[in-house]
């Protein structure tokens, strides 16, 4: 006899930790009152320690536990999509998560912090939910007391994207002016007039009565200081993840498309955001150009923005649900930009030609000059077919680490590795697990090179792998630490690209990534 499974029974499905399409989303986002966790999410909480012992939390409302989603029904159920009585139009994980879902990912974590940004916060409410969404400054990846926020993904090992669509919403500060306003009532007895040939001015869209997040110069300081803090954590802790950002939108998009002087132009404004040092922004010291940063723009309308402020959607759950897509599809190793975007159908601001066609001199390290955009974010834009992803690029100062999937790459050689680390850590560090882990590691290249991901005629052109007396010393010896290292030609690149994998008597990894400048 047969019988009916409905979703809710279906236990939480255990995944491959070398998956490379999961996305955590950390933020904002009311839970519907009432609601109650499924009972096989509940077991999946407390497999994790979340429900009782030490690490145990309140589950009504959610708030600060990683809540496994299989779909946007299951999201649904659990937490508002939006539209409601309650909503302010700043329901950006909300809509986001619909949208990642909507482009082909399958799999997702959402981490609620608090209920979305409203009308009454001032600068010192946004602040403090700020804060709730980065890692804490004593987090450990080993005490899951300090996990918090972000700080979630040290026990979400399968997660290699993350999403935080309610930072532009937090750090803006007070828009300049309201976006597609109610238009007025005519007041007086009503009257008849005659009819005119005149054309009638079309009445503006009603929307929320505000408009969406938009920065100041200051603003853009603030965000970038939030994003360099998540950079720090991952690029420390959590190599093989990244987080997938949307560029905010700037007060005046005008300069996107009207400006004639580069330097008053939102090319410049971003150059300015992510390369040059934000000396006016306490506590920021550098760039956020990194390859552990993946930028989208410009913002999107879809077929779910239209509960949002002026209808736009930011563009990071797209662009991770795009990038889950590619995974599942074509390999995480490959240009996303085959992808077809769905449910988007119109873009906002639009861009001028010019910065969306690629420039002819690579970019270098160290090369702050300006660029077309496409080269600094991944933009979405118009084609002859369609609307689609013109560009898969990290915000990596260079053109090693520039393209995404070069990036994913790596994470999918950092994954494995430590992954199969965590199965011999107890094992005699000695040659007999020299050649084990070399072994492994050949394999895994060879894949990768059968699977197109790295260049080269043959397998010693594509790669090389130590394992060996040569590649430790003997304070590495002495202290129980094991380092293979693997050198790869990565498709299409010009540099050779060298892993380190590092496995410490601890149980801990780490590892080190170099370009040589080395023809391939």
């Amino acid at each position: 006899m047969s019988r009916i499974v409905f979703e809710s029974e279906r236990p939480v499905a255990q995944v491959n930790p070398g998956r490379a399409d999961i996305a955590c989303f950390a933020g904002l986002v009311r839970c519907i009152q009432g609601a109650t966790l499924p009972a096989a999410v509940l077991d999946w909480l407390a497999a994790q320690g979340w429900v009782d012992g030490p690490y145990a939390r309140p589950l009504s409302p959610i708030a600060d536990i990683p809540i496994p989603i299989e779909n946007y029904a299951a999201f649904t159920a659990l937490f508002d999509g939006g539209g409601s009585e309650a909503s302010f139009g700043t329901d950006y994980v909300a809509a986001t998560v619909r949208t990642f879902f909507a482009q082909g990912g399958k799999r997702c974590y959402v981490v609620r912090m608090d209920d979305p940004v409203t009308p009454t916060d001032d600068v010192a409410a946004k602040q403090a939910k700020l804060q709730k969404l980065l890692p804490g400054s004593t987090y450990s990846l080993d005490d899951q007391r300090g996990w918090h926020g972000a700080g979630h993904l040290a026990g979400l090992p399968e997660v290699s994207f993350l999403v935080m669509p309610d930072l532009p919403a937090l750090c803006a500060s007070a828009p300049e002016g309201a976006k597609g306003q109610t238009p007025a009532t005519p007041s007086g007895p009503e009257q008849f007039v005659e009819c005119s040939n005149a054309e009638v001015a079309a009445e503006p869209t009603l929307t929320y009565g505000a408009s969406g997040p938009r920065l100041t110069d200051k603003d853009y300081g603030n965000w970038a200081q939030a994003v360099q803090t998540v950079l720090q954590y991952l690029s420390s802790s959590l190599r093989e993840m990244q987080l997938v950002a949307a560029f905010p939108l700037p007060q005046d998009t005008s300069i996107a498309a009207t400006a004639e002087n580069p330097a008053d132009s939102l090319t410049q404004d971003i150059h300015d955001v992510i390369f040059a040092q934000m000396k006016e922004t306490p506590g920021l010291n550098g760039s956020i150009s990194s390859a552990f940063l993946q930028l989208s723009y410009p913002w999107l309308k879809t077929s779910g923005s239209w509960v949002l402020l002026e209808g736009l959607e930011p563009p990071d759950g797209a662009l991770a649900g795009i990038l889950a897509r590619n995974a599942l599809t074509r390999g995480t190793f490959q240009n996303a930009t085959k992808i077809i975007p769905a449910e988007v159908f119109d873009l906002s601001p639009i861009l001028p030609g010019q910065e969306t066609r690629v420039s002819a001199t690579p970019l270098s390290w160290g090369d702050n000059s300006l660029k077309p955009l496409i080269e600094r974010l991944s933009l979405f834009g118009f084609t002859p077919s369609g609307i689609a992803l013109l560009s898969d690029v990290t915000a990596y100062p260079g053109e090693s680490y520039r393209p995404g999937r070069i990036h994913r790459l790596v994470s999918v050689i950092l994954r494995a590795a430590r992954n199969f680390g965590d199965h011999i850590v107890f094992q005699t560090n000695g040659p007999a697990l020299w050649a084990r882990v070399q072994r492994f590691l050949l394999n895994l290249m060879t894949q990768l090179w059968q699977l197109n991901a790295l260049d080269g005629a043959t397998i010693q052109d594509a790669f090389s792998v130590r394992c060996d007396r040569s590649t430790m010393t003997q304070n590495d010896l002495d202290n129980g630490r094991l380092v293979a290292i693997v050198s790869f030609n990565a498709a299409s690149t010009i540099e050779l690209i060298r892993v380190t994998l590092a496995l410490e008597a601890s149980g801990t990894s780490a590892q080190t990534i170099a370009v040589l400048a080395e023809a391939s």
